[in-house]
This record gives C-alpha cells, sequence and structure tokens, in this order.
C-alpha cells in the first residue's frame, strides 16, 4: 500500500493528529497515524500547540505560533492552523477576496467557505504556520541539529538576560568601597552626618538591586537548567529508544550510563559555576577602578591573576586523568549494582552474595581511591588560590602605608582598595573547582556525543507512507551473523509465506529460528538478502508500521510495573472492552483475569513479579494479539505453560487462520507445531527441510530411525 493514509477525522484528543496527517498529505509528505503515534508522548492531547508541533515535525513539517487575527494571515503563507475557542485545531486552507477556505479535520475533513466576519467568530487570534521543514531557516541539519548546543541557543535570550544581569551586578559591586572610601575620606573628618545618610541610603539601595539581581539571574539559570533537563532529557532518551539494541554502545547498561551523565552537563550550565565563569570577564573593571582610586596598588592583584589561573590550570593534568578513571570506576560499580539486583534470585539460589558483595567492594575501593586524588588536587589549587588572596591583600595594605605615607593615596582609599581586589578576585578564588566540574561536563559531553552519533533505526520524520496490510513474508538470500561471531546465525535463508498461512520453525538450539524473529520485526538488520513484506523491501517501511504489521514475541517477554491492564495497553492504547476481550480469549487468558478481583486493575509487581512463568507469556501473547498485525512470530509462546494450558492456546490461535494472519510458530511442543499445516526445519542457520508437517515430520522420523540403525 502506497501514498498517503487517507486523512481520518478525530475529535479531541486526537484532532491534532487529524490536522497534521491533512497538512502532510497537502505538502507530499510521507504519513501515518502510526508512524505519527510512535513519535508522540503517549497520552498527550495533540490540539495543544507543543504536541501538535512534534506531530508536524514528523511529517517534516515545521510549525510556528504567531499572534494574529484570522483574517490577516498572509494568503502566501496558507495552508495554516488556526484555533477555534475550544482549542480544537483546523486548517485554513485558502483566502481570496474576502473569502476564506476551512477544513475542519475533526470532522473527517468537512471543508466550510467563510466570510472574514465568520472567521473571526469562528477563530482565536493565534495561528501556527506551517513550513516544509527543507524550507525553514532553521532546519535539523548540520551543526544547528546538535543534541545540546541547538537547546542552548534556544534558550539564547534568557543567557543575554545573566549576562546582563552579571555586568549590572559587578557594577553595584562597586557601590561597598566606593561607600567606605567616602566615609573615612569626608564623612569621618567632618562629621558631615548629612552625607553619610545619603551615602548609606544610596549604598543601601545598591545593595538591595544586587539582592534582586543576584535572584533573578538564579531564577534564570534555575529555568534554563529545567528546559534542558525536560527537553534534552527527552530528546536523549528518544535516541536511545530508537537504537536497535546490537547498536547500544555498551549494550544497555552503558546507554543508560550515558544519560546518567547528563546529570552531570546539566548541573554545569545551571549552577553557580557557570556564573563564576561569566564574571571573571568582568575582573577588568574593579581592575580599571582600583587604577584610578590607587594608581600602581592594581599591580598587586593585576600580577596575581595569571599566578591564580596557572595554578588552576595546571592541577587540571592530574584531575584530568582522575575524572576519566573517576567516571570508569563509578560506572563499574553501576553495572556492578543492576546485575545484581535485577538477578537477585539467582545471586541467593547460588548462594553468590559473597562474589557480589566482592565485585561492589572492589569497585567502590577503586572509586574511592580515584576519587580521593581528585579532590587532593582541587583542595589544593583551592587552597592555594586562597593563599594567593591573603597575599594581595597583605601586599596592598603593606605597600599602600608607604603611599599614604608620601601622601599619594588616603586610608579611604586603601580600604576600599583592598576590598576591591577582593572582589576582583573572588571568581578566581573558585576557579579550580568550576574549571574541575567543567572537565566533568565536558567528558560527560563527549560520552553522550558518542551515543547521539550512532544512528537511530527511526528518524524525526516518517520515512515512508507504506503499512503491512495483506501479511505476505518472504525472504530472499537472507544471511546475518552477530558481531564478534565468525558463524552466521541465519544463512542463505529463502522463505515465502502467505497471509493466513501457519508455518512451524522447528530446529535444534542456535538454528537460528529466533534470529529470524528479530530480523522480520527489524530488530536486527539483514547483512546479506532481502526482507520483504507484502512485496515491499522491509527497509522501506517506516520502524513503527513494521512492527505494527509484524508482531514478535520473544522466548522470554518483558512485562512492566504497573498493572495488568496498563500491560495489556501498552502498545495499543485506543483498544476498546471488545478487543481486550478477544485478545484474552485467543490467548488464553480470559478466565484467570476473570477470577482476579480486581481484573485488569490487578497490580503485577515489578516486570510481571507476581505472575508465574505461564501466566507472563499468555499476559505478553495477549498483549501483542491485540496491536492485531498481519504477521504474528511467536518465538516458544508456550514454553513456560502447563499442558491444559497450552492445548487451550493452540486450540484458540487456530482461529487466526479464519483472519488471515500470517502465523510463524517456534517450538520445540508437539501439540502447538501440529497446528501448523507446513513446517520449516532449520539447523545452524540454514533451512534443511520445508514442506506440509505430516511429509516434514515424516521425514525427520525417518532420519531419525536411519541414525539410530547406524549409532547400533
Amino acid at each position: 500500500m502506497t501514498g498517503s493514509v487517507p486523512v481520518t477525522g478525530g475529535d479531541g484528543a486526537e484532532a491534532g493528529l487529524a490536522t497534521a496527517a491533512w497538512l502532510a498529505d497537502h505538502h507530499g509528505r510521507a504519513w501515518t497515524d502510526d508512524a505519527a503515534r510512535a513519535r508522540l508522548p503517549r497520552g498527550e492531547d495533540t490540539r495543544r500547540p507543543e504536541i501538535l508541533s512534534q506531530a508536524l515535525a514528523s511529517a517534516g513539517l515545521r510549525g510556528r505560533m504567531v499572534t494574529r487575527r484570522p483574517d490577516r494571515i498572509d494568503p502566501a503563507t496558507l495552508p495554516a492552523i488556526l484555533f477555534d475557542f475550544e482549542g480544537t485545531p483546523f486548517v485554513l486552507a485558502r483566502a481570496a477576496k474576502g473569502r476564506f477556505q476551512i477544513v475542519e479535520t475533526a470532522l473527517g475533513g468537512l471543508e466550510s467557505d467563510l466570510t472574514a466576519r465568520e472567521l473571526r467568530h469562528r477563530a482565536r487570534r493565534v495561528a501556527m504556520l506551517v513550513t516544509p521543514q527543507d524550507r525553514a531557516e532553521d532546519s535539523d541539519s548540520g551543526p544547528s541539529g546538535h543534541w545540546f548546543w541547538r537547546p542552548m541557543r534556544e534558550n539564547r535570550w534568557a543567557w543575554v538576560q545573566i549576562v546582563i544581569a552579571a555586568l549590572a551586578v559587578n557594577v553595584l559591586a562597586l557601590a561597598m568601597p566606593i561607600f567606605v572610601m567616602n566615609v573615612y575620606d569626608r564623612v569621618i573628618p567632618n562629621l558631615a552626618f548629612v552625607t553619610l545618610t545619603t551615602l548609606a541610603l544610596g549604598v543601601g539601595l545598591a545593595v538591595t538591586l544586587d539582592f534582586a539581581l543576584r535572584s533573578v539571574r538564579a531564577g534564570v539559570l534555575e529555568r534554563i537548567g529545567r528546559r534542558l533537563d525536560v527537553g534534552v532529557s527527552a530528546s536523549l532518551f528518544r535516541h536511545a529508544l530508537g537504537l536497535r539494541p546490537g547498536d547500544m554502545p555498551g549494550g544497555a547498561l552503558g546507554t543508560a550510563t550515558f544519560l546518567r551523565d547528563f546529570d552531570t552537563v546539566r548541573e554545569f550550565f545551571g549552577s553557580q559555576s557557570l556564573v563564576a565563569l561569566i564574571d571573571l570577564v568582568f575582573i577588568g573593571i574593579f581592575i580599571a577602578v582600583l587604577w584610578l582610586i590607587v594608581g600602581p596598588l592594581a599591580f598587586v592583584p593585576l600580577i596575581a591573576i595569571p599566578i591564580m589561573l596557572a595554578l588552576a590550570i595546571g592541577a587540571q593534568i592530574p584531575m584530568g586523568n582522575a575524572v576519566a578513571r573517576a567516571q570508569s570506576a563509578a560506572n563499574r560499580r553501576q553495572k556492578v549494582l543492576i546485575e545484581a539486583l535485577a538477578g537477585l534470585e539467582t545471586v541467593k539460589t547460588l548462594n553468590a552474595e559473597p562474589v557480589m558483595q566482592k565485585e561492589w567492594d572492589a569497585a567502590t575501593a577503586a572509586a574511592a581511591r580515584v576519587s580521593g586524588r581528585s579532590r587532593f588536587w582541587s583542595n589544593f589549587a583551592s587552597n592555594g588560590t586562597m593563599v594567593i588572596q591573603q597575599g594581595v591583600s597583605i601586599g596592598i595594605i603593606t605597600w599602600g602605608v608607604f603611599l599614604i605615607a608620601d601622601g599619594r593615596i588616603s586610608i579611604g582609599a586603601l580600604i576600599a582598595a583592598n576590598i576591591l581586589s577582593g572582589r576582583a578576585l573572588a571568581p578566581l578564588g573558585a576557579i579550580a573547582q568550576t574549571v574541575f566540574r567543567a572537565q566533568y561536563a565536558r567528558r560527560a559531553m563527549r560520552s553522550i556525543s558518542e551515543l547521539m552519533a550512532v544512528p537511530a533505526e527511526r528518524g524525526d520524520t516518517i520515512s515512508s507512507p507504506l503499512t503491512v496490510a495483506e501479511g505476505r513474508v518472504a525472504t530472499q538470500a537472507l544471511s546475518f551473523t552477530y558481531p564478534g561471531s565468525l558463524t552466521p546465525a541465519v544463512s542463505d535463508l529463502t522463505l515465502d509465506i502467505a497471509p493466513g498461512e501457519i508455518v512451524a520453525l522447528v530446529g535444534r538450539v542456535g538454528s537460528g529460528k529466533s534470529t529470524l524473529g528479530k530480523l522480520l520485526c527489524g530488530l536486527l538488520a539483514p547483512g546479506q538478502g532481502t526482507i520483504l513484506i507484502d512485496g515491499q523491501n522491509a527497509t522501506q517501511y517506516d520502524p513503527a508500521e513494521l512492527r505494527r504489521g509484524v508482531g514478535y514475541l520473544p522466548q522470554e517477554p518483558e512485562l512492566f510495573t504497573g498493572t495488568l491492564g496498563e500491560n495489556l495497553t501498552i502498545g495499543a492504547p485506543r483498544a476498546t472492552p471488545e478487543d481486550i476481550a478477544r485478545a484474552l480469549s485467543l490467548s488464553g487468558m480470559d478466565s484467570f483475569v476473570a477470577s482476579l478481583p480486581n481484573g485488569l486493575g490487578t497490580f503485577i509487581g515489578e516486570r510481571g513479579g507476581n505472575l508465574s512463568g505461564g501466566q507472563r507469556q499468555g499476559v505478553a501473547l495477549a498483549r501483542l494479539i491485540l496491536r492485531r498485525p498481519p504477521v504474528l512470530f511467536l518465538d516458544e509462546p508456550t514454553n513456560a505453560m502447563d499442558r491444559d494450558m497450552e492445548s487451550q492456546v493452540t486450540e484458540r490461535l487456530s482461529a487466526l487462520r479464519d483472519d488471515g494472519i500470517a502465523l510463524i510458530l517456534c517450538t520445540h511442543r508437539p501439540g502447538l507445531a501440529a497446528l501448523a499445516g507446513r513446517m520449516v526445519v532449520m539447523d545452524r542457520g540454514r533451512k534443511v527441510l520445508d514442506g506440509p508437517s505430516q511429509e516434514v515430520l515424516g521425514t525427520l522420523k525417518q532420519a531419525a530411525l536411519t541414525h539410530s540403525q547406524e549409532a547400533r
């Protein structure tokens, strides 16, 4: 099936999706509802502009909100999206000679012709202008699409506010030393109390403004940190979910570590450490004022500045090596923790607690050693800068006394100079710790960039409008070898499975059956050969559509923390009660669910831990059937079930033949294999037998008999 999917009407939360579908069709962009939903947060109202914008982005369109009267929108920018007074979007398609054509996508594409007055009474004074992304000013290509710097640029006005606030704070910091100088030089000698009151009010106002600006700056930093945390974290997690399991650097644990590293980046760019770096720019203000007040005394802090910088930067060489080892040690400890807790039952049944404890203690000791080395150099640099600051104060006071004796400066000027020098060097006091944290952030960014450089199987935009409709599966000379393996898991495999056909896939352990299932649903990419779904190369399908059409049940299916109903509908959120009842019946789970006091609301524990192995398999099977894929690949779907439950499931699965579903069964169970009219035998990744089940079974029995006789 090719071409754009027809726009379907909808209302409520789905109205935005229908609007995006209409615009995708108008601009000739690939679109399917399932592929679009796979790129949106689950359960969000697509009428919200930010969610609607994401839906448009999945079709390669960019939406930009503007405040404008609906009848004043430039016709050259149409079609555009308008919103009625309930927030439901619709399309303003054309405007000419005072007439406006709208398309109510929530009502199935109903078209209406309105006057300007009617349009103003229909739509709010906001609109979303829609532009094809390849013609938009800000595309995702090139450097502008960097996972971190692009969101930073989007907050550039906030950073401008921070710099302006920093400038104002540093200028206001001059108020206190000037106040002190005037009090000592003018107020005290002359007992000028009116002047004192005026100066006190002025410096009090400066201190108040300083407090307000610092508070505002902290709030802006917090807002930036929050935006980065929400936006970038979502982007990173979305990219991680978009990777094929075999493409994850370091496996699932390594990828989780990369995502955790983002906390280091966010904390640096949203903390006072960055403020200290910004304040470094304004050191020149204090040195210049020092020169105006006390002349040559300004050379004392001026000479100290490069010394403090050299000390801080020099300490980073050993600290940099320590940072790399610290991150490695932390990752090792995290790995031990996750493996021990995830496999706690196995650890206990094998009495392996001492082994895991030893691993944990070794990892903790290594982390402690490296952290101690990092703290030593950090403290060394911090203490060194503190000593230099104290030396600067001593130098200013000592030299200043001689200048006072020569009548070149006043006592008030000397005191003000000491205060100013301390303020000038204050950002440098934290420079060692700031650079240390910057190193952590830089290494974390490098690690995350490695993750983001791995191509995702699914881009931000829908790659194809193809959908799986018939359920015909074919492979042509298909081969696949796992990384690091010399032997192919699947080798030169050619198959053709028709819609409605039930095929049993049998073979010894390691014969490539499970690998074939992962290849068919796109979890693995073929090394050689081709997979055809409905006559189209599987790579032409958007991954979300491919997996909607080819359902795959692994040998050890995963359930998630939550209720039974939540686990069933995680892949089919719009399923009706009738759909759920059908899926439970076909999987043999209907009587089990009916016996539960809370039914579908039953909490099943972490990873389904409150259920037996057979029950978990039954829930996973029902969850897959609920999606109604035209092709079902079931890998040992009954291996944890008892004989009665297996017989029930086998009997009910036969009904799928009447629905035209292609059913591929990987099994060692004779009862389940008997359901198939065709049997394919695999050995060492190759197809060795293929034909009607009875003929293949007869051939296998004859081969076994011959082998037995030869063995005698």
